[in-house]
């Protein structure tokens, strides 16, 4: 997994027009949810591998939960109501659209993986000597997914040049709150984009290496791969396209909250 340590999201400057106050209990949450999740990526490989990209993907959820907990704040919605805050919305509305664009492709593509994976370990298993992927659609893949990981970086560089806030102390912490998840989002979906796409640095001979082995280059010894049960092979992929399921209802539960606030 790729540091959540820096990125764009860190370049924001935002000021507070208010004294400080103990954040509410809904933010004091989800910033100590974040901080689980730093302390939990810290203490994993660099290297991504499925495993912790689905172990990321699961704990990604539960930080966007705690974002459409603070953004349906009753506090937080009166807030950004307010006319000087109509740009900020609308910011966040264009992001939110951008986002679900590429968690749709994303889903998209681990979802045609795993059925061409499927029909891989099924060619092998009948015993036809050798099964693959073929060129042509792994070529798309890594188009598409290099394709995806360009997208997000220009998202990331578009909310680094935002102009600074001046926001009061709750809208303060709730925006912060946002945009630290939006940090440790765009490394799960950085990390997840380049495992597809192979151009991930190779982790260690695991039961899992084993498979992108075989999205990477189509093909790979036989008694290695019945090693791996077609069960396995779908619960793989099913629970990274399981979580990204979850986390496109999440950024269209955020973009609610934010039309919610337009519609005042």
């Amino acid at each position: 997994m790729a540091s959540t340590s820096s990125s764009a999201d860190d370049n924001h400057h935002i000021r507070s027009t208010s004294l400080p106050t103990r954040p509410h209990p809904i933010i004091l949450q989800a910033q100590e949810e974040i901080s689980k999740f730093r302390a939990w990526e810290a203490s994993v490989s660099s290297v991504p591998t499925a495993d912790t990209i689905c172990s990321a993907l699961t704990r990604l959820q539960v930080l966007y939960e705690c974002v459409d907990s603070v953004l349906s704040m009753p506090l937080t919605q009166q807030a950004l109501t307010q006319n000087q805050y109509t740009e900020l919305v609308n910011g966040l509305l264009d992001k939110s659209i951008s986002l679900m664009d590429i968690c749709g492709s994303t889903r998209d593509l681990v979802s045609k993986v795993k059925e061409n994976a499927r029909d891989v370990q099924s060619a092998l298993r009948r015993r036809k000597g050798e099964g693959c992927l073929t060129a042509s659609f792994i070529k798309n893949l890594k188009k598409d997914a290099k394709k995806a990981i360009t997208s997000l970086k220009q998202i990331d560089e578009k909310m680094g040049v935002m102009k600074p806030l001046d926001l009061d102390l709750h809208l303060l912490s709730a925006i912060k709150v946002v945009r630290d998840v939006g940090v440790v989002r765009s490394s799960v979906y950085r990390s997840l984009l380049l495992f597809l796409s192979g151009s991930a640095p190779k982790p260690k001979a695991s039961r899992w290496s084993l498979v992108q082995k075989m999205i990477q280059k189509g093909t790979t010894e036989r008694h290695d791969l019945l090693g791996l049960s077609n069960e396995d092979l779908v619960c793989l992929f099913q629970e990274m396209e399981n979580g990204l399921d979850c986390m496109f209802r999440s950024l269209l539960k955020t973009r609610t909250s934010l039309l919610n606030v337009l519609s005042r």
